[in-house]
């Protein structure tokens, strides 16, 4: 089963980083990113039906598919800020997880403009 490898990997990572912590921050740094990155990578192939689903209900309804696009997008942005900004934490740079998370933030609202727009289009034919 997937989640307990998950869940085992993510505990002895995490030991070994507080075991390294002590005698090399350096060393416990690179093995925190490591680490994280094999877990994502461990949990990508899941999107694959999150993915399919989504394309069976646009073809089935009349959902401009650029929305979806869009919001898929969006939720793949904030996920991957998400996990840079935790690492970024996770090395004690605070200040550059918070930048990240503000350049995250302003990459999305950009990125939801069209969407926006089209939002007020309809609401401005309805009045």
């Amino acid at each position: 089963m997937i989640v307990l490898k998950i869940v085992g990997f993510g505990i002895l990572a995490s030991l070994m980083v507080v075991i390294l912590k002590e005698n090399s921050k350096e060393v416990s740094i690179i093995l925190v990113i490591a680490s994280s990155i094999v877990l994502l990578l461990a949990s990508i192939n899941y999107l694959t039906p999150i993915v399919s689903m989504v394309e069976n209900i646009v073809s089935k309804t009349s959902i401009d598919s650029s929305y979806i696009i869009v919001i898929l997008k969006v939720t793949g942005i904030a996920y991957l800020i998400e996990f840079g900004k935790d690492i970024c934490i996770d090395a004690g740079q605070n200040s550059i997880a918070n930048k990240m998370e503000i350049a995250g933030k302003i990459i999305i609202a950009s990125l939801s403009v069209p969407v926006i727009t089209s939002v007020f289009e309809v609401v401005e034919k309805l009045l």
